[in-house]
């Protein structure tokens, strides 16, 4: 019981590090700008992979396996991004998820999504 809560009390910490996280309006509307700019270069090249969630989940980063997060609908490999570790990145298991959330109110959201590689949309 108490190795549960051990697990748990990262989590918390890390959603309260990012819920505390803010940016201003215009740096928001660029980076929505950038990313909408993103999507709209993912979804006219053929090549792009579509990815469900549930298919997603299976790129977690777990025991070094690829590493992809969804970010506005654009999936992104991590799986060799610096901070990330087995699908960890700041306390967080973010890998197979939709991590929107997680990097809208990042202040370096853009300059990381723009290192990434692009691996596909979501569905």
């Amino acid at each position: 019981m108490k190795a549960k809560y051990l697990f748990l009390l990262p989590l918390i910490a890390g959603t309260l590090f990012l819920a505390s996280c803010t940016t201003g309006l215009s740096s928001i509307t660029s980076s929505n700008q950038s990313i909408s700019d993103s999507i709209s270069l993912s979804s006219q090249s053929s090549e792009q992979r579509v990815f469900t969630l549930e298919e997603l989940a299976q790129y977690n980063g777990d025991n070094g396996s690829e590493a992809y997060i969804a970010v506005y609908g654009i999936v992104y490999d991590v799986t060799h991004a610096d901070g990330w570790t087995n699908g960890w990145h700041r306390g967080q298991h973010l890998a197979g998820t939709d991590a929107t959330a997680a990097f809208a109110d990042s202040p370096h959201s853009e300059s990381i999504l723009n290192s990434l590689p692009i691996v596909g949309v979501i569905e």
